[in-house]
């Protein structure tokens, strides 16, 4: 199922050649952020390495709706410390750079599950007993969080549920 209404906007480079988004079909891995790696071959390491820019990740933190304060304790970072990312549009580390592709492959196996972005997102800020009485939204922002909600979907996809 194609997803006819999307509300974000998308860094130009992660368009292709053509001028079409990078936004994938319901059977991408990833929603957000075109999958690179997967055409990645040893003639062309470049793919591999590629980093994100701190504005470029935006439109992944506005979708779950993470305030200054979260987006900071995830790129562990003091509040103040992201403010200048974000004048200078830091780039990200590798490290950072992966975290948030493995976040949205999260949003785009969730809104698989769902069917909607609307339907997720509901489920992302609802208080879930299976994962410590906790949102998955704020689980995210940690390090294990990622595998979790992970976890917690995969279960879902075969009929448990979270």
């Amino acid at each position: 199922m194609a997803y006819s209404s999307k509300k974000y906007s998308f860094p130009s480079r992660l368009s292709d050649s053509q001028g079409i988004s990078s936004f994938q079909e319901a059977s991408e891995e990833h929603y957000f952020f075109k999958q690179d790696l997967g055409y990645a071959t040893v003639a062309e390491p470049s793919l591999v390495e590629e980093r994100f820019r701190l504005s470029e990740t935006m439109v992944l933190f506005d979708y779950f709706q993470y305030t200054q304060a979260e987006i900071a304790v995830l790129m562990e970072v003091d509040p103040s410390t992201l403010v200048r990312w974000k004048k200078d549009d830091r780039l990200l580390t590798k490290l950072l750079t992966k975290s948030i592709k493995d976040m949205d492959k999260i949003v785009a196996k969730g809104i698989r599950i769902f069917g909607s972005e609307e339907l997720f997102s509901t489920w992302l800020h609802t208080i879930n007993e299976a994962l410590g009485s906790q949102k998955p939204v704020d689980i995210l922002l940690h390090p294990r969080g990622i595998d979790l909600v992970d976890q917690a979907l995969d279960a879902m996809s075969w009929g448990t549920v979270f």
